[in-house]
């Protein structure tokens, strides 16, 4: 199976959970794929885009990022807001943040993330709010095992 994980990680801690996550679906064709902008000034208003990756071609996609003040990341936002269609495409969600409870940020966030994705036509398969403040190894566990659908 085709697995693209596209990622926007400020501080790298959303990315390097995501590179272990990829190391145990060994068995599948996955690509790391991040998203850059030309300012990466999380305050920056105006977003403007320096590194786009592709969505075509996968079995799954994954769009992994951070809350930002209580919201979805603007950079991931920008980028989801700029691709065409997602039409039928399996997508997982994860959010990383540091509160120590989801409703602090993270739901919110995960509905924005998850409306962006469904209204770009993709079928959203799975969803993860990691909290690095808990460090839950349940939690962390529970994405890692994870496997996407086809």
């Amino acid at each position: 199976m085709k697995i693209k994980m596209i990622v926007y990680s400020y501080t790298h801690n959303t990315l390097h959970l995501i590179q272990e996550w990829a190391q145990r679906l060994n068995q599948h064709d996955v690509q790391i794929a991040s998203i850059h902008a030309v300012d990466e000034d999380p305050n920056v208003k105006a977003i403007t885009l320096s590194e786009k990756p592709s969505v075509d071609g996968q079995d799954h996609l994954v769009f992994a990022t951070c809350v930002r003040g209580f919201a979805l990341a603007p950079i991931m936002e920008a980028y989801l807001k700029q691709i065409p269609n997602l039409r039928g495409q399996k997508c997982t969600l994860v959010l990383t943040h540091y509160f120590p409870f989801d409703a602090w940020g993270g739901n919110q966030a995960m509905h924005q993330f998850k409306h962006l994705v469904e209204a770009k036509g993709g079928i959203v398969t799975a969803t993860f709010i990691y909290s690095r403040s808990r460090k839950s190894k349940a939690q962390k566990e529970s994405l890692l095992s994870h496997v996407p659908q086809a």
